[in-house]
């Protein structure tokens, strides 16, 4: 049990997800986020693809006591992906929930031994909270369900689909976080359906003022009792 886990076992938190291609934007973004007191800061796919590592390096100059999770979406060579970011100081990593159970369970395990949390992203998972509790028989104790953006422009559907699904995940020990067109002001929803961890990304990123964006998405949050 990481960090991430452990934070969003004692508290709902706030991941802020910075999907950008360019870095200098993402660091001025982050800065805001993280003075806001965003609980997260995603170096998100697109940011680690185009900048890899470095990316997380710039981040986590800047980041004070805010935790760091690395958007891979590994799907294989979990060794080779995973333990440059963990020695960069990465909290927690993400694999896709598509990916063969042999694969996943290795990946957990080498994320116990990297003393790193892993995530599994049930985008495009056809049943997500089966396969949840499936992967949760191996130790899986934190999952991302997940509308991905091209899925939200092409069909106009959000995160708000999944709240039935956070519902039944919610009833167990998984930890739930979600993410998919969430809306700063709406964030109190996911968590009272039972989500832990509600990741946000254009939303707060790409307002006007993403200090504010960040200030209500947490206080949303933080006005749930639970």
């Amino acid at each position: 049990m990481g960090l991430l886990f452990q934070g969003a076992l004692r508290r709902p938190m706030l991941q802020v997800a910075l999907d950008f291609t360019d870095l200098k934007p993402a660091i001025e973004i982050a800065l805001k986020v993280i003075e806001a007191g965003a609980d997260i800061v995603e170096i998100g796919t697109p940011l680690v693809k185009t900048w890899g590592i470095q990316a997380l390096r710039e981040i986590k100059k800047i980041v004070r006591e805010n935790l760091t999770l690395a958007d891979l979406k590994t799907v294989d060579a979990v060794l080779l992906e995973f333990t440059p970011y963990a020695s960069e100081g990465a909290n927690a990593v993400t694999i896709l929930g598509i990916v063969d159970d042999d694969v996943i369970k290795d990946a957990y395990d080498m994320c116990k031994s990297l003393e790193i949390d892993l995530v599994v992203d049930m985008m495009y998972v056809s049943n997500p909270v089966e396969r949840a509790f499936r992967l949760a028989s191996y130790g899986i104790n934190i999952v991302n369900l997940h509308i991905g953006v091209d899925v939200q422009r092409k069909r106009g559907v959000s995160a708000k689909q999944l709240l039935k699904e956070v519902e039944e995940l919610a009833e167990s020990d998984i930890i739930v976080s979600i993410a998919g067109g969430i809306k700063p002001e709406d964030a109190g929803h996911f968590v009272r359906s039972g989500a832990r961890i509600i990741v946000i990304g254009s939303a707060i990123t790409k307002s006007p003022d993403p200090y504010k964006a960040t200030k209500i998405a947490l206080e949303k949050i933080r006005e749930v009792q639970v």
